[in-house]
């Protein structure tokens, strides 16, 4: 593990976003903390009934833990509005006040290098309409990076914002309800954005379950604004943030055998080495999206099925295919 030298204090404001897991999310917090943001905004959503109303609360008692010289705001729903409109707002409400920050939720645990790493790219990068996003995490570990430079761009990817930086800059062009992506699709306007035929074909069965309601998630209109701005994100050459919330308690990281599930958190070296240009990893970006991306058979055995069934059968079986999955740990 490399140690971070020489880094100057954070001046960059962070969101965290929490909702009922105390354990995971307690050691987030302890790593903001270390990490003694200016300013913090916490927010939380609401619990779904009295059962997981202690849990919430548990979870909203950690703003004790802010104990440094920080401006402190908070943000507890009384209703729950889900993964998708909590979260979604809780960045909306983040970014009215703030031009650029860090974003964490409750499983993204960073090493201590992601803050400075993202402030120095958030200030590099201010006003370079080309850059879309900041990312934390990095699932490639395996690839052996080109030249020295301490981060690449790429512009594929979807979903997997576990931990990650930006501006209200590109956080304006974000549309929770995609209402450009009927026309978009049908227009055939995107077919020279994708590396192969398979990743247009997962992009629009994501965009489409997410445009219907089938997924609920924040984080793949992101995906598509970014590609209609025709962004690049930067992701670091090491991996610099650990999703500790993979197992049952997980929304979208049910299996702890995942393969995303990535132990190996290193910390990034100071000073950064910046890329001599800005020239997307192609080669890269389709070994991330055949790795990580790419639907294995068995969920493409569960979606042909699934499709072939009544929606009042589907819902009965889905969740036995996704136990199963569980068990298997496979995507």
């Amino acid at each position: 593990m490399t140690e971070k030298k020489d880094t100057p204090p954070l001046r960059t404001a962070v969101l965290f976003i929490a909702f009922n897991r105390e354990a995971p999310a307690r050691k987030v917090m302890e790593a903001i903390r270390k990490a003694k943001p200016p300013r913090l905004y916490f927010a939380c959503d609401g619990w779904r009934n009295e059962r997981e109303r202690e849990r919430c609360e548990k979870v909203r008692a950690l703003v004790k833990l802010v104990d440094w010289d920080c401006e402190l705001r908070t943000r507890f729903n009384e209703k729950n509005l889900g993964v998708m409109m909590g979260e979604s707002t809780a960045m909306d409400w983040f970014f009215e006040h703030e031009e650029e920050g860090i974003i964490l939720e409750d499983d993204t645990l960073p090493g201590q290098s992601f803050f400075p790493y993202c402030q120095e790219l958030l200030e590099r990068y201010r006003h370079d309409e080309r850059v879309w996003c900041i990312m934390g995490n990095n699932l490639m570990t395996e690839w052996e990076a080109a030249d020295a430079a301490s981060y690449y761009y790429s512009v594929h990817g979807y979903g997997a914002y576990w931990g990650w930086a930006g501006w209200r800059r590109v956080w304006k062009k974000y549309d929770v309800k995609m209402a450009e992506w009927p026309g978009l699709r049908d227009s055939g306007a995107l077919e020279g954005h994708f590396l192969n035929n398979a990743e247009k074909e997962e992009a629009y069965k994501l965009f489409d379950g997410q445009f219907e309601g089938k997924i609920r998630s924040w984080d793949y209109q992101m995906d598509f604004a970014r590609i209609l701005d025709r962004g690049v994100t930067c992701i670091p050459n090491v991996n610099l943030i650990r999703n500790i919330g993979f197992g049952a308690d997980g929304t979208h990281t049910v299996s702890e055998k995942d393969r995303r599930n990535k132990e190996k958190v290193d910390e990034v070296a100071f000073p950064l080495v910046h890329p001599k240009h800005m020239l997307v990893d192609a080669k890269r970006d389709l070994a991330y999206f055949e790795n990580y991306i790419r639907p294995g058979q068995f969920r493409r055995f569960k979606d042909s099925i699934k499709g072939l069934l009544p929606e009042k059968v589907d819902q009965a079986v889905t969740p036995l295919l996704s136990k199963v999955q569980r068990k298997l740990g496979i995507n």
